[in-house]
């Protein structure tokens, strides 16, 4: 697979999967912290869309459609080779490929709180920047960066659906899971290496909130759905601090200062 913790995941017992994951993402994230960068540009309406949901205490969980890397998602397999080594027709293939694509959609946080993320996701300082204590490391999921043409899906696939029942449901979790959270690490400009990510993944289907649940290849677009608000309590995650981009509009800081927010939150300059 050239990958490093996923790898082992992947390796791992279903039982032992949240340990191990909790394990590697204590020893990368320094005093329970994550950040979440907001910018804000000439745009008003998105503006107030995004001063709404920090008012509300939420975070956007977007439909991979519309994430920055265009890359996301992509997936590599030989579907004639593991019809051949399944005997599962190749429709069939595709469709549980294209289905775990819809199943979940992202939030992206880091763990490293630096000039580049200012820089690049906090507009140049014209931004904020989102403090949160992990309280459930267990929503969170570490990304790795690798060559995203180099992992081939095609013997999980097989081994997957060479298995029983039980481990094809388990087996299925991982796959679905992992396209979520390995991206190329020099996507162009972005220099997503750099990022140091942690990503929460949510279902919008398991309670029913997106086609009362139904879920197939296209849904997403069938229903015109781009993502949803989550509270930060549902994200495992609660808000300590917003700081403020030393170029960020005095009307925004003012809105921003005028919000009731039922936490401590302090206000600072950023010091680059």
């Amino acid at each position: 697979m050239h990958l490093d913790f996923y790898q082992d995941y992947e390796k791992c017992k279903h039982s032992d999967l949240r340990q191990y994951k909790i394990q590697f993402l204590k020893s990368k994230i320094n005093e329970d912290r994550v950040y979440k960068f907001i910018s804000f540009d000439d745009n008003s309406e998105l503006n107030g869309i995004k001063l709404r949901c920090l008012k509300n205490g939420e975070l956007w969980f977007s439909y991979y459609r519309y994430l920055n890397d265009k890359t996301e998602f992509d997936i590599k397999y030989d579907v004639n080779r593991v019809s051949k080594k399944t005997g599962i027709p190749c429709g069939n293939i595709k469709c549980f490929v294209d289905t775990m694509k819809e199943i979940y959609d992202v939030c992206s946080l880091t763990y490293s709180y630096d000039e580049h993320m200012w820089e690049v996701y906090g507009n140049q300082k014209n931004g904020l920047c989102l403090v949160f204590k992990v309280l459930n490391y267990d929503m969170l999921y570490p990304v790795e960066y690798v060559d995203k043409s180099k992992v081939d899906y095609t013997d999980m696939l097989i081994e997957a659906y060479n298995t029983e029942a039980k481990e094809l449901f388990e087996k299925g979790i991982i796959m679905a899971e992992l396209p979520y959270v390995i991206k190329n690490p020099d996507n162009g400009n972005l220099k997503s290496y750099l990022e140091k990510e942690v990503r929460i993944l949510l279902d919008p289907f398991e309670d029913g909130i997106l086609n009362s649940g139904r879920i197939y290849p296209g849904v997403k677009l069938d229903n015109s759905y781009k993502g949803r608000n989550v509270c930060y309590d549902k994200c495992g995650l609660e808000i300590e601090k917003i700081i403020v981009g030393s170029r960020c509009s005095d009307e925004i800081v003012q809105y921003i200062r005028g919000m009731e927010i039922n936490t401590t939150v302090s206000f600072q300059n950023i010091l680059y």
